[in-house]
């Protein structure tokens, strides 16, 4: 008996398909897909998100909006990393480690921002920069 390869059903979602596709990936991915709606990706409608970026932008600017927008988190992500693993030689990394560190090990409801102070500024999530002193 001869194993049937396989192949994606466009009438499902994509992202628990293609990783069956093994080898034959390279070649699927490169035909192109004819469709009136296009694929979905995930079967909840929220976790189709660029559906959610098409309502704030034109047609001609959604792809470089949702772009940016993961890339936007890719340095979001990276910037969290480097300020739990690095050990920074510059000021404002150095700061923004320390905010970040107090944020999860000394006040953890204050101190939401990775990368900057701003929201915090905003929503009113700034910690106090006092140090608690020692008592004799």
């Amino acid at each position: 008996m001869v194993a049937q390869a396989f192949t994606v059903d466009l009438d499902k979602p994509l992202v628990f398909q293609v990783g069956h596709l093994e080898e034959q990936y390279q070649d699927w991915v490169h035909q192109p897909i004819v469709s009136k709606e296009g694929p979905r990706f995930f079967a909840n409608d929220v976790l189709e998100f660029w559906n959610f970026v098409k309502l704030f932008t034109t047609t001609t600017t959604t792809p470089g909006v949702f772009g940016g927008g993961l890339l936007g988190y890719v340095i979001y992500d990276c910037t969290h990393y480097y300020l739990h693993h690095a050990h920074p030689s510059f000021d404002p990394a150095k700061y923004l480690k320390k905010y970040h560190l107090n944020h999860h090990f000394r006040i953890q409801n204050k101190g939401f921002g990775i990368t900057s102070t701003l929201w915090d500024h905003v929503f009113g999530t700034l910690p106090s920069t006092k140090t608690a002193g020692k008592s004799s």
